[in-house]
């Protein structure tokens, strides 16, 4: 610390401020041109919360819930249907981290709750490729609750009507 100048030790300073301020919030995007704060919350209290699908529509939102909650979140998502943009305002955070990966394929990772929503939802998506989205919900749900049982954590799965076909068909 004597071998710094006092310009290097106020950029030290600042830096350290600029960190505290980033695991505290997200930072506005255009996709989302808000702050959202993120209270900190003590390890015990702190859990590590998985969102497969998690940079679509209906995960995405659940992501920012769950990380102004001050729990740690990892989105799964393949990026078929889902967008990077709709999670880039968490990027920076400490508490977030993004993997891509297809919920088909295992996966090893520590956690306390699964949020399982990957599947693609809307017509074009899923008629663009059918077998996948049967993969998806089928194979991707396997894969879901061997980590749920593997890791002892609490599993919700969510999924579309769309699955099921036309209504007036059935």
């Amino acid at each position: 610390d004597d071998d710094l100048d006092d310009e290097a030790k106020v950029r030290i300073k600042r830096f350290i401020e600029d960190q505290q301020v980033l695991g505290a919030q997200s930072i506005p995007t255009a996709a989302t041109p808000y702050v959202m704060k993120t209270p900190r919350l003590p390890d015990s209290s702190r859990m590590k919360v998985l969102v497969t699908g998690g940079a679509g529509f209906v995960g995405s939102h659940l992501v920012d819930r769950i990380m102004m909650q001050g729990h740690e979140v990892t989105v799964l998502d393949n990026f078929f249907t889902g967008a990077k943009r709709n999670v880039e305002h968490w990027l920076h955070h400490p508490n977030f981290s993004i993997l891509r990966h297809d919920v088909t394929e295992p996966i090893l990772l520590e956690v306390d709750q699964i949020y399982h929503l990957a599947c693609p939802a809307s017509p074009p998506h899923y008629q663009y490729n059918p077998v996948k989205t049967i993969k998806t919900s089928t194979m991707g749900t396997i894969n879901m609750l061997g980590l749920a049982k593997r890791t002892k954590a609490r599993l919700l799965l969510a999924s579309t009507s769309e699955i099921y076909g036309d209504p007036t068909v059935h």
